[in-house]
């Protein structure tokens, strides 16, 4: 059996170069995570060696809507949820952005969402994929999509979920937070970028939000993957826009 270390918020910081008060903030952004025991923090071991080898997030993140409407435009989707002039200022940063590889789309997008380790019975994990409503993600999706991911090791499952549904969900199927989690749930602030999608009866979300799931693995060779289709989608994106 494989025991995943936890440290507390100090030890964190001491690894990482950070302060406290900055861990905590990672903490709560879902760009470090943890599981809360009492008032306290515990912080996986591995993520934060993730996040040692990865650097510290290179500038500011979008606004989660923002976010979203970047990866939606990128996979031909219009970011309905955004205003008029928001959804211009959007496709603006889209056309004046040079692919800004992997550091760069991580720090952009990572504020997109809430990132959960949780502890499921496989039953459990079943029956929540079955929800309606409810969306693979991360490695296990992007290599079924045909993402260059299949000499990886059997991923940890990861599923996008409501996060107004969460709730009565995490309650009627036994899911918590735990030490060693086999489920990764994604609960997407602010808006729900899916809504279009599944108005049209499609099971499939982009290959942008898949790419960008990516970008948050430990696995480097994942990583590259996520960062080398975002750069794709953005050069078509560019030279539609260029030919429109």
């Amino acid at each position: 059996m494989v025991v995943k270390m936890e440290i507390d918020v100090s030890e964190a910081s001491r690894r990482l170069g950070l302060s406290v008060s900055r861990v905590r903030q990672l903490l709560r952004a879902g760009d470090l995570r943890g599981r809360r025991l009492g008032s306290s923090w515990l912080i996986s071991a591995e993520d934060v060696a993730r996040l040692q080898h990865q650097g510290r997030p290179a500038g500011r993140p979008l606004a989660p809507k923002r976010a979203w409407a970047v990866l939606d435009l990128l996979d031909g989707g219009r970011a309905l949820w955004l205003s008029d002039s928001a959804r211009s200022q959007v496709r603006r940063y889209l056309a004046d952005l040079i692919d800004p590889g992997p550091d760069g789309w991580r720090a952009a997008l990572r504020g997109r969402s809430s990132v959960l380790g949780i502890v499921a019975h496989p039953a459990a994990i079943e029956r929540l994929r079955r929800v309606h409503g409810v969306h693979a993600a991360g490695l296990s999706a992007a290599a079924s999509r045909g993402f260059d991911l299949v000499a990886l090791a059997d991923p940890m499952p990861e599923l996008y979920v409501e996060e107004e549904q969460w709730h009565d969900l995490s309650c009627s199927l036994a899911l918590r937070d735990g030490p060693e989690p086999n489920l990764r749930v994604r609960l997407p602030k602010e808006v729900w970028p899916f809504a279009v999608v599944e108005g049209r009866g499609q099971g499939l979300i982009g290959d942008a939000l898949l790419a960008a799931d990516l970008l948050e693995s430990a696995e480097p060779r994942a990583v590259a993957a996520g960062a080398a289709c975002l750069g794709e989608l953005l050069a078509r994106w560019q030279d539609r826009r260029g030919c429109a």
